[in-house]
């Protein structure tokens, strides 16, 4: 029995391939390929289909697709947190060049959980997406190089540890927190304390202001504060630990692992009567959007993030390899107010 959604009107007629090849002007061959092997298609032509089907409302059989060519059109992306800006901006980055290239993304969010993690690479390899952009909880799983080994191809957005023959790419860290801990000594801070979560980023951005520290010409300290998780909430709590201190105990720089780090640390040292950046200069990392809408405008440490989503994607489809990224994230130091002492800093 058919089901009519709309009793007493005729059904409408199912579109078809065919249909699609006459609206665009186009073969029945090229309307196939724009929706099973798109790259095989010209911008112009598959512009052209895409449109066609739009206008006639055409929705291809995918599963029938998958059994045909053995993988989907869509891209899996792993991230281990979607309340971390940075994720959004490399996912904006992908979908908008898979869209380029007639992909889509299977967007999936762990939630720093190892199991929800696994979960989804299971459910990835049975939808047959095409590739991986993974963004893993810490390392990359056992479960992600097994896929690759079945046929499946991943990118890791990320620092890949040791000895590894996947791609991977990533921002220089340690030269970020570097510059971060540079401009905090240039000012004239000389009490600095990091702040910052297990990942391999992190450490590396230590890594960065130690090296900093240890090349300045002038006597400075490092302290370090390992947290969890980087959220708005945790650096809140640190700067409710930093209230009780006074004198010399009392950091006069603080360079965040992250800006949602930093942001909660501004927010709860102002609440404690700390005048940020008079008593203390303040540095996060990442340039997410709302870093320069914070009370106290937040110096950062900007990498691409959306820049990188799309390169790994446009790595995955074979369009370029990991060499060519070379140099194309470097960091960049954006001063904002939260480091630049006024003439009202006590000495």
């Amino acid at each position: 029995m058919t089901f009519d959604p709309a009793p007493g009107k005729p059904a409408k007629p199912l579109v078809t391939v065919r249909d699609v090849a006459t609206r665009a002007g186009v073969s029945r061959a090229t309307v196939s390929y724009t929706f099973t092997q798109p790259d095989r298609v010209s911008p112009d032509l598959r512009r052209r289909v895409l449109a066609a089907a739009d206008e006639l409302g055409y929705v291809g059989n995918d599963a029938a697709r998958r059994l045909r060519v053995g993988h989907s059109l869509a891209l899996g992306l792993l991230v281990s947190s979607v309340s971390n800006p940075v994720y959004a901006e490399i996912a904006a980055g992908a979908e908008a060049e898979a869209a380029a290239h007639g992909r889509f993304v299977l967007v999936a969010n762990s939630d720093e959980s190892r199991q929800r993690e696994r979960a989804y690479l299971r459910f990835f390899e049975s939808q047959q997406v095409s590739g991986i952009l993974a963004i893993p909880v810490a390392g990359v799983p056992a479960e992600l190089t097994a896929l690759r080994r079945r046929g499946t191809p991943f990118v890791l957005v990320g620092i890949a540890e040791g000895r590894h023959t996947y791609p991977a790419i990533s921002g220089d860290n340690e030269r970020g927190g570097h510059l971060a801990a540079s401009h905090l000594l240039a000012q004239g801070r000389r009490r600095l304390l990091f702040v910052g979560g297990p990942h391999p980023h992190v450490d590396l951005r230590l890594a960065g202001a130690k090296r900093a520290i240890e090349e300045s010409s002038a006597p400075a300290s490092l302290e370090v504060i390992r947290v969890e998780v980087q959220t708005a909430k945790v650096g809140e709590a640190v700067a409710r630990t930093l209230a009780g201190r006074s004198g010399p105990s009392l950091p006069d720089g603080i360079f965040a692992g992250n800006d949602l780090l930093a942001l909660g640390l501004l927010h709860g040292l102002i609440t404690a009567g700390t005048r940020v950046p008079d008593d203390l200069s303040l540095v996060g990392y990442d340039d997410i959007e709302f870093a320069d809408f914070a009370i106290v405008p937040l110096t950062t440490i900007r990498h691409p993030s959306a820049a990188l989503g799309a390169s790994a994607v446009r790595i995955l489809l074979g369009l370029e390899k990991e060499k060519d990224t070379e140099g194309r994230f470097d960091p960049e130091l954006v001063v904002r107010a939260s480091s630049l002492p006024g003439t009202g800093r006590k000495a």
